[in-house]
């Protein structure tokens, strides 16, 4: 039982330290579309945030910690079983999130830092920008459908 809870508490601390900070995110691309704001800067600390936070996290510990939580439920969280269909759920939702995250949204944000440094500010920037808050948005909702199938585990 003891590692179960040791599990359980870093799968949730993680998870709130690895994604709790992408919810920052929104407000920091409101600070970076005041007038005379360092956008360069702000679009800079998204992805550091981003990729050496947020990616590596989502690619080890919470894959990982959920994975020993599973093994050591001997059944009880097969995410197979129809009780669990909300993990199953939730699984398949983290699959397409970190996907999305890793093969669209971090080479949005790369390219808006691209185009930046090399002073590409018309329409085309702007268009970038919009492009990543979308998929910014689209990530805050498979993430809070996530967070809200693994509280409320319907079905159970």
């Amino acid at each position: 039982m003891h590692l179960r809870a040791f599990l359980l508490t870093l799968h949730v601390f993680s998870a709130i330290a690895v994604f709790g900070s992408t919810f920052a995110f929104p407000f920091i691309g409101a600070l970076a579309q005041k007038e005379g704001a360092p956008v360069e800067w702000f679009l800079k600390l998204m992805h550091n945030i981003e990729s050496k936070w947020v990616t590596p996290g989502a690619l080890t510990v919470q894959p990982g910690t959920g994975a020993g939580l599973i093994i050591i439920s001997q059944g009880a969280y097969d995410p197979f079983k129809s009780d669990n269909l909300y993990l199953l759920i939730a699984l398949m939702i983290y699959i397409v999130a970190v996907a999305f995250s890793v093969f669209v949204q971090s080479p949005n944000l790369k390219k808006a830092i691209e185009m930046i440094q090399n002073k590409q500010l018309g329409p085309e920037f702007g268009a970038q920008m919009k492009k990543g808050a979308m998929g910014g948005q689209f990530l805050t909702v498979l993430l809070t459908a996530i967070i809200i199938l693994m509280v409320v585990k319907p079905g159970r």
